[in-house]
């Protein structure tokens, strides 16, 4: 199975350096799931440059109610308009398939 990212934002650190946070749009086929990673790697100047990673998985609904005002916020909404964007066209034949702007 498979695992496909959409990359959202990405905040550098610093302009110099690859440090900073990303976000992904991640599908798991094999979970099979649909979520937001917020992935980070920063370095310290206090500890003598050690580099710390990390990463963290969302619910979408969860991302968008925790990510208010994150670059990656708008980013998604974006991605998720353009994958629903030709099934609104379907969802006038058939009324299940709407999907409300509210």
């Amino acid at each position: 199975m498979s695992v496909f990212k959409r990359e959202l934002a990405f905040e550098a650190e610093r302009p110099t350096e690859n440090a900073g946070d990303w976000w992904h749009l991640v599908l798991d086929t094999a979970a099979p799931g649909l979520y937001v990673e917020h992935s980070w790697i920063r370095t310290s100047a206090h500890l003598n440059s050690e580099i710390e990673r990390g990463a963290e998985r969302f619910g979408i609904n969860d991302f968008l109610t925790l990510a208010e005002g994150q670059a990656a916020q708008p980013m998604l909404m974006s991605a998720l308009k353009e994958m629903f964007r030709d099934t609104q066209q379907i969802g006038d034949r058939r009324p299940e398939a709407t999907i409300s702007a509210g």
